[in-house]
Parts: structure tokens; sequence; C-alpha cells
């Protein structure tokens, strides 16, 4: 007898599936106060203090095992209280992944065949290449997440209630996304007809770009098969009219030139390497129609001779053991990148150029008419 079929359709928890049992599901709410009361509240007072010390070291944040190894050291000696909120936040990674993946595995049967059902089904679609080859990097097992967002066929539905943990209320029911798409920066124009969401993951934000543009042809595209199969299924349940594929999003070519009106992309170029971020912005400006507009959400970047800023957390404390012990390799890289000028040398025009404005509105980039 299946394991599948010994438990209960315990319904949703607003939009996503519910974990397996109340024990579950108590276990998961338990770990996400947890992190909220000592997490959250702490580092406002452990991350300035730990920054203070690693400049008084005069310690050179930089993505290197050295730079981790000596950052560490001052924390272990100088600021044990640090060291401890390290700690907590990597345990209570660990143990939201492992609990959520155990949770689904007791009823994987049942959600591969809803998978597989939904991709047949509509409104909207979803392709995807069950041979596809992975780039290295997306093997990266990121925030912790248990197989990572490629490694296992239900890495979508595991990212959806994780995240939920991970984030807190700001995720709950999708807030977030809704917020955010609202908040975004149609073409100066107006006109959006066509809309491509890049590195779309589960596709919350892609559903409620069609809820801001209903008229529009709305597209979310992602490196992972699992998480676009699951986007799907996940639009499907709300009855939005959207399209996923899976696409790295640096590897566009064969894309139309001159087609969207808005392409957007959150939290992804963090999370690759440069080479991938610099290939991914060329290919979006050529996609781009004149007039049309390129919304990015992402860490702050360092601007030419900058050694720290005010909104980068990631050039302190949490930059350097975060990067480490959460999975975020390539996010130390990024925030020095000055990814705005790699903008502007391609031909965008950027309508904010101080980085709080870019922390409120996001980057904002025009292709000129």
């Amino acid at each position: 007898m299946s394991l599948s079929n010994q438990f209960p359709d315990r319904g949703k928890v607003g939009p996503t599936p519910a974990m397996t049992t109340r024990a579950d599901e108590t276990f998961l709410n338990y770990v996400k106060d947890l992190r909220s009361v000592l997490l959250w509240g702490a580092s406002k007072d452990i991350h300035p203090k730990a920054n203070a010390e690693i400049q008084k070291e005069k310690i050179v944040i930089e993505p290197t095992k050295e730079s981790v190894e000596a950052v560490r050291k001052v924390v272990r000696e100088k600021i044990p209280e640090a060291g401890v909120w390290s700690r907590v936040y990597r345990a209570t990674q660990d143990a939201l992944w492992n609990r959520v993946s155990e949770s689904y595995d007791l009823r994987d049967e049942e959600f591969l065949r809803l998978l597989e059902e939904s991709d047949k089904m509509g409104p909207g679609s979803v392709t995807w290449d069950p041979d596809y080859v992975y780039p290295n990097y997306a093997n990266v097992e990121t925030h912790r997440q248990n197989d990572g967002y490629v490694g296992h066929p239900l890495a979508g539905l595991r990212y959806d209630y994780g995240t939920r943990i991970f984030a807190g209320n700001v995720s709950k029911d999708d807030q977030l996304h809704k917020a955010m798409a609202e908040k975004i920066s149609a073409p100066q124009d107006g006109k959006v007809e066509c809309v491509m969401d890049l590195a779309c993951a589960i596709g919350r934000l892609t559903c409620q770009l069609k809820h801001r543009f209903p008229e529009a042809d709305v597209w979310g595209s992602d490196i992972s098969a699992p998480m676009v199969r699951y986007a799907h299924y996940r639009a499907l349940e709300q009855g939005v009219d959207v399209h996923f594929l899976q696409k790295a999003a640096e590897d566009l070519d064969d894309f139309p030139e001159n087609h969207y009106d808005l392409i957007t992309v959150h939290i992804l170029f963090h999370e690759v390497p440069t080479p991938v971020v610099d290939r991914t912005i060329a290919n979006v400006y050529r996609m781009l129609r004149p007039g049309g507009t390129f919304w990015i959400s992402d860490f702050p970047t360092l601007r030419e001779g900058q050694k720290d800023h005010k909104g980068i957390k990631y050039t302190g404390l949490l930059g350097s053991i975060d990067s480490a012990d959460n999975n975020e390799p390539y996010a130390p890289e990024f925030v020095r990148s000055n990814i705005e000028d790699k903008l502007k040398n391609l031909g965008f025009t950027l309508r904010y150029e101080d980085p709080e404005d870019m922390v409120v509105y996001g980057r904002v980039c025009d292709k000129p008419v």
C-alpha cells in the first residue's frame, strides 16, 4: 500500500497545499516564530556591533574562504551573540526544509500525479524538457533547500511552503508579490501587451502581473522544470491564464527582438554567477521593444570606489557568514558588481540613481525609443 494513500488531504493554507499532518504544521509555525524572535529582532543590535568589530580589525569582506574564516574568528572572540545568531539561523533553516520535505514526501505520488495532470490542462500552459541538462551553478542547494531548486520533482511545492516559513508573514497568501506587482513601473508610454517574468520560480509574481495587466500576454520562465510545473499547477488552481516555460535566464537567444513591453526579474542576480547576469541583461535589452521597461528587484550594489553602503547588508557580517552558511555563494560577488553601470553601458536609462530609491522602487530601466 502506498504511503501517499494513508494521509488525508488537509486542504490548503492560502494558495499552498497544507502540511501532511497537523504536527508538521505546528512544528513549522514554531520554527517561524522562533526565527522571528531570535533572528530578526536581535539582528538590529547584533549586526552593527559585529560590523564595527570587523572594520576595527580591518577585515576586507570578500567571497573567499579566508575572509569568511577571519570574520568568524572575530565573531567568536569579540561578539559571541553574533555566533549564536548565525547558528540559530542555520539550524532553523535546516529544520524547516527537512520538515517540509519529509511531510510532502509522504504524499509524493499524489502530488506528482497532480503535476502530470496539470501539465496538459489550461488556462495557460507549461513547457519543460525532461532531458534538460542543468549548468553547475543551478545545482546549489540555495537557502539550504533540500535538493535545491532543480534536484527534486517536488522542488516547487517545497519552495512554496518553505518560503512561507523562511520569509514569515510577508509571504502569507502572496501578499509580498501582490504589493510588488502593484509598484512595478510600467513603460512610460503605458503600453503593456506582452510581459515576461524571468526566473519566475513558482509564479507568484507572474500571476500577480496578470492581475495587474489583465489584457496582456504574460509569461513566466525559470531554469527549473519542477518550479515551472508547480507554477502552472498553482496558476490553474487560481484560474490565472499565464504561460510558463523552462528556460535559463541567460539562454534567451531564440526569443524575439524588440518584442516585450515589460520584463521583470526578482531576486535572481545575487544567486547566479556574474557571467550569467551579464548575458541575461544583454538579452533583455535585445528582447525589449524601444520604450519597453526592465524591472529588477535585488540587492543594492556598490558603486566605483565605494567600500560600503548603509543599504547594502551583504558587505558585513551577513554577507560573509550567510553566503557561506546559507548557500548564497554568488551574493558577495553580485553586491560588488556595479550592475547600474553595466545596464547603462548596454543603453538602458535608469529612472533612479540613488541606491535608497532602488530599494524602494526597484531598478527601473527603460530602453530608449
